[in-house]
């Protein structure tokens, strides 16, 4: 089994591995955050590109991408095999030049006759890289500006090379970054519930200008439109440039078409998407802790398509994090939200208090109720936490996306459960999901909160336990029949 070039195992990585070896061309796994997932992607990659197949990841973040990278590392050294394996940040962290974040780096290049342009050998790079991979995306960037190289430049010359790319999710959601990865074997997506609400936004006067320079560009015989958005930034006609460069995008972007004021919105689904990466791949695998409700995300990304899905059931798998649900009248439901809840909670946090010596994290839904509860408890809410013994914030912040807190904050409360207020963008995306999916709009915003709130959840209990042991409390009279599965 090629998890046995893991050097670390889980209970549960064998489990995950067997799903990896379907025949299957479309796999779906939903399985619990902590069961090693990501460890498992990564050597089952490795050994396919041992094998003479290449293959690439594609994460959510930064952090998960370095995280990837750390993982290869670690199994790479172990093997010493001739493998390139190459990370791929945001193409915005491509241009170390950065003159402008509308108009996209294969016009600006030109635009401002970057010499770094001149500069394309990567043979030394190549080599550097077949001997050494790197963790962190910082480290990719400055072993490809080495003498002062244009790492984008480079980058697409070394990705159909290379036996592995680590990459974020806009190179599996876009048509023109996929196209530069070359022909795949396998791509393995985590956090595929991040595929949900994709969309392009344009602006719609500007689309309109756009189409007018176009055309005058054309009846005047002109033909290349790169040439065309060159020359109008270059003469400082900067608007018209962008009109340009965004229409055209525009016409080259697929996906229903939506009106959202003076913008205009083009929504690919999910599963035209993986229909149009299916052809150019092997196997596609969908992995993610919160595929919930299963049905819904069966639906999104397989509908009418032969797959196989996997669930393993739970929530979180960590030895260093207990996770209780409790057994409670209260709730944190828009029609719930008022003192007398908000003392409820607070009594419950601080009998919770009295049981432990460690310091707490209470997240809840939005500011007004963590101010509600405050107001009762005591406790101050902040972003920040600074030694106190209990501190408030809500679901989706700072502390819940990530920032570095304390390590003697070891007990989170989830006051309520995190289900979000739908913007009218993410109305109209649903909108376009019913229409392509033929499913009631009732259905899909039913079923696309309850995975927003399970993603949220998941997310702020994994701000406790990460290195010593963490206590999860889930204070919700909805909880244990919606969470159960």
């Amino acid at each position: 089994m090629f998890t046995d070039l893991i050097p670390w195992k889980t209970k549960e990585m064998e489990k995950i591995a067997k799903v990896f070896l379907c025949d299957k061309k479309l796999i779906l796994l939903r399985a619990p955050a902590g069961m090693g997932k990501t460890s498992v992607a990564i050597a089952y990659l490795i050994y396919n590109a041992i094998m003479g197949r290449r293959g690439a990841i594609f994460l959510r973040t930064r952090r998960e991408i370095e995280h990837a990278l750390k993982i290869a590392k670690t199994i790479h050294t172990r093997l010493k095999a001739d493998l390139l394996i190459i990370a791929t940040p945001s193409k915005q962290r491509l241009c170390v030049m950065s003159p402008s974040e509308t108009i996209p780096i294969k016009f600006m290049c030109p635009i401002i006759e970057c010499p770094r342009m001149k500069r394309r050998k990567y043979s030394d790079i190549e080599k550097y890289l077949r001997k050494n991979v790197l963790t962190t995306t910082d480290e990719y960037l400055r072993v490809l500006s080495m003498g002062r190289r244009c790492p984008f430049w480079i980058i697409r010359s070394l990705l159909p090379k290379a036996n592995i790319i680590v990459g974020v999710h806009e190179y599996f959601k876009d048509d023109y970054l996929f196209s530069l990865l070359g022909e795949l074997d396998v791509l393995i997506i985590d956090e595929a519930h991040n595929l949900l609400m994709m969309h392009y936004e344009f602006d719609r006067d500007k689309i309109e200008r756009g189409k007018i320079l176009v055309e005058e560009f054309l009846e005047r015989g002109g033909r290349n439109i790169a040439r065309l958005i060159v020359g109008l930034w270059r003469q400082g006609n900067y608007d018209d440039a962008e009109a340009v460069s965004q229409y055209q995008q525009y016409t080259q972007t697929d996906g229903k078409e939506k009106r959202l004021g003076r913008k205009i919105l083009k929504i690919p689904t999910p599963i035209s998407t993986i229909r149009k990466r299916l052809e150019k791949s092997g196997k596609i695998v969908l992995m993610s802790s919160t595929l919930y409700p299963s049905r819904f995300f069966e639906t999104i990304f397989s509908k009418n398509m032969e797959h196989e899905m996997k669930i393993i059931k739970g929530l979180m798998r960590n030895p260093n994090r207990t996770i209780r649900i409790m057994d409670t009248d209260i709730s944190t439901s828009i029609r719930e939200r008022n003192p007398e809840t908000y003392r409820k909670y607070a009594e419950t946090i601080r009998t919770i208090k009295t049981r432990t010596k460690h310091k707490m994290i209470v997240f809840a839904p939005s500011y007004d109720v963590a101010k509600g509860i405050s107001k009762f408890l005591g406790a101050p809410v902040t972003d920040n936490p600074k030694g106190e013994e209990i501190i408030i914030t809500v679901y989706r912040g700072r502390i819940a996306e990530g920032v570095e807190i304390p390590e003697d904050y070891r007990v989170a409360i989830m006051a309520g459960l995190p289900y979000p207020k739908l913007t009218q963008r993410e109305s109209k995306i649903l909108e376009a999901y019913s229409e392509e999916y033929g499913v009631s709009i009732e259905v899909l915003r039913e079923a696309y909160m309850r995975s927003s709130m399970v993603s949220a959840l998941i997310q702020a209990m994994g701000r406790v336990g990460r290195k010593n042991r963490g206590w999860i409390y889930i204070i919700d009279r909805r909880a244990r029949a919606l969470l159960a599965g």
